[in-house]
């Protein structure tokens, strides 16, 4: 589908700039922009979501007791949010959809899936320390319970672990 926006000469400045900076065309990193909005932007604006440095969120997480960290991720109601917004009910298939695009467009872990043995293996990869895994084991553990599923977690200093 081919669309004209008129665009202010800063703003093009910059996507152009931008888009050589990454070695992709200005086309791709444009639309690039509207997926990370239509995917995730658009939810997480409406329930007030800030940008936090993964440095500054990571000190956080060392000044926070092993159990804070659990209990804060316990009470997170962000993810439960999103996905009755974006999919109207949650399931398996929004719990995934989340994880996914949480990873890709949050920018604070690499996901990566494969299919083992019958079981579903997802692999959230971080730099946010022992604490950090911690905090997203329980995000993620509360996710699935909400569901009443209960996949195996495991994690390390810069991993989580989700076997489905």
């Amino acid at each position: 589908m081919t669309r004209s926006f008129r665009v202010s000469e800063s703003a093009f400045n910059a996507l152009e700039e931008d888009a050589a900076r990454r070695n992709v065309s200005l086309n791709t990193l444009v639309n690039q922009l509207f997926l990370a909005y239509a995917n995730w932007g658009r939810f997480i604006d409406k329930i007030g979501v800030f940008t936090l440095s993964r440095a500054t969120f990571s000190r956080l997480l060392d000044a926070s007791s092993d159990e804070a960290i659990i209990e804060a991720a316990r009470l997170s109601d962000t993810p439960r949010t999103i996905m009755l917004a974006k999919h109207g009910a949650l399931s398996l298939t929004a719990i995934l959809d989340f994880i996914r695009t949480a990873t890709a467009y949050g920018g604070y872990a690499e996901y990566s899936e494969l299919e083992n043995q019958g079981k579903l293996v997802i692999t959230i990869m971080h730099s946010l320390g022992r604490k950090g895994s911690i905090y997203l084991s329980g995000i993620f553990e509360s996710m699935f319970a909400n569901i009443d599923r209960h996949p195996k977690i495991s994690s390390s200093e810069h991993s989580v672990l989700i076997e489905i």
